[in-house]
């Protein structure tokens, strides 16, 4: 985090993070001993904190220890969020993203701030922006370094800051960023969760933003072109670009199409059917064989516990898929504050995959492999510990319960169902998406559906739950498409 948050911020960061990790009455010297610093430190940090924390939040320091009370729904992002949003980094960045041209003299005086403070606390900043390929310039305030780059950082700045900090777009509607994330899910039978979602429509936003104010995107690699080109002549996802930028009265370009349609690795997404991860891990094969030898040679090391091999392979391609956006990040700021101490994979496992990483780094696209390396083992362990969990949960169906008649149907239906069957035979799926589950219940037959469906009654028989019975009978003796 050096030349992002300082020192003392990031200190009582994770002086939070570990109050928050367990509710208790936490002994000092423990919270020394995790955070590495001492008691005169902490006692600092805490009165800082003290002040520092939302008005809801409570932090009671107490004889016997420190307890942190917070709100139900505020968690750790909260707070991180509201620290982020305070540093040099962001506030500058947000200025010269909102075109205004200042120059840092001006800056400070908007600001308030001495420019003696303001060089000396900018010198971790430029540390950290050249590590990323970047350079400040300060009449005016300007970025130096490729588009994409730039892009980058600005998502990891305005995403950091969020909730705590608004997502700001120029003059661009949520709701036609939505539309076409909605269409690019249907063309590639994906599926982004609503949190996910939120993540891709601030990288298509801020694109669009940069196109808008005449910042194109750098020219795209071999690689990331013939990817598009795959997905596109299966997809036609350049009708779906087209229609974005005829809404917008703007010209997004083929190299600003394949960064934005590979800006989605950067989020966790789900693939609705085999057909639409076998399609994945044929184009990574075609369009760039050493991704899928990366992944290859990592997924030859572990352990074999009958896992699906499609399932866990498409994980893994998605992981390393972000690197087609931008060459060389150090990736998302947040994420990297929050995965330091978390070791999901063994050491020796690590030790192998570091091992496979050093035969990857001579490629431009993986010459940063090592940079980022406690982010990528922890997106390769939760992978790797989903896949196992979805494993264990074979006979687990999902269904989906749809009514003409509404949501008084619906709900008798789900409330008998749960009262039926347990949680290890049958999931209810709450989302609007019948595409993420395995079948679908409904009144009244569903047209253009490639999900199973079982048709009732509008008040359910004993013969429709016969139905239901058989179903799961049939169904979870055998394997079963399960979602990333």
């Amino acid at each position: 985090m050096q030349g992002i948050l300082e020192k003392d911020k990031e200190r009582q960061l994770l002086i939070v993070k570990v109050l928050l990790s367990e509710h208790k009455v936490w002994d000092r010297q423990e919270i020394c001993e995790r955070v590495q610093c001492s008691k005169k430190t902490l006692a600092r940090e805490l009165k800082n904190l003290k002040q520092a924390l939302p008005p809801n939040w409570q932090l009671i320091n107490s004889i016997e220890g420190i307890l942190l009370e917070k709100p139900f729904g505020d968690n750790f992002i909260h707070l991180f969020s509201a620290f982020f949003a305070d540093t040099y980094l962001f506030r500058i960045c947000y200025d010269i993203y909102d075109e205004k041209e200042l120059t840092l003299a001006m800056w400070c005086q908007e600001n308030f701030i001495s420019q003696a403070t303001v060089y000396r606390k900018l010198q971790p900043v430029h540390r950290y922006l050249k590590s990323i390929h970047l350079e400040l310039e300060n009449t005016p305030l300007h970025l130096n370094g490729k588009e994409s780059q730039i892009r980058f950082l600005f998502y990891d700045l305005f995403f950091n800051a969020y909730p705590a900090h608004d997502l700001f777009f120029t003059n661009i509607s949520w709701h036609m960023i939505d539309r076409f994330i909605e269409e690019l899910m249907e063309r590639l039978e994906i599926y982004f969760s609503p949190a996910a979602k939120i993540q891709y429509a601030t990288w298509i936003g801020l694109s669009l933003s940069r196109i808008k104010n005449g910042h194109p995107i750098d020219i795209r690699g071999i690689r990331t072109t013939k990817t598009w080109e795959f997905f596109n002549e299966q997809n036609d996802l350049a009708a779906c670009f087209q229609m974005l930028a005829d809404e917008l009265n703007i010209e997004i370009s083929e190299d600003e199409s394949i960064f934005m349609l590979s800006c989605m690795f950067f989020c966790s997404l789900s693939y609705n059917s085999t057909a639409s991860k076998k399609e994945r891990i044929t184009v990574c094969q075609q369009a760039s064989p050493v991704t899928y030898r990366l992944v290859e040679a990592i997924y030859e090391i572990l352990p074999n516990i009958g896992w699906d091999a499609d399932d866990l392979l498409v994980s893994l391609i998605d992981t390393f898929s972000m690197f087609h956006a931008v060459e060389s990040p150090l990736f998302l700021a947040q994420e990297r504050f929050l995965v330091q101490s978390e070791h999901i994979l063994s050491p020796d496992l690590e030790r192998a995959i570091l091992r496979i990483f050093d035969d990857f780094t001579d490629e431009p696209m993986y010459s940063h492999l090592h940079e980022n390396h406690e982010v990528l083992m922890y997106r390769i362990g939760m992978s790797i510990q989903s896949a196992k969990q979805r494993v264990a949960q074979t006979d687990v169906l999902t269904a989906k319960i749809f009514s003409q008649n509404g949501f008084l149907w619906e709900d008798l239906v789900k409330k008998t169902i749960r009262s039926r069957y347990s949680a290890q035979q049958l999931v209810i799926v709450a989302n609007t998406y019948p595409q993420q589950a395995d079948f679908i219940i409904t009144d009244l037959p569903l047209p253009h559906s490639d999900i199973p469906q079982l048709v009732w009654n509008t008040n359910p028989t004993a013969r429709d739950w016969q139905m239901l019975d058989a179903y799961l009978e049939a169904h979870t003796t055998h394997e079963k498409e399960d979602l990333l």
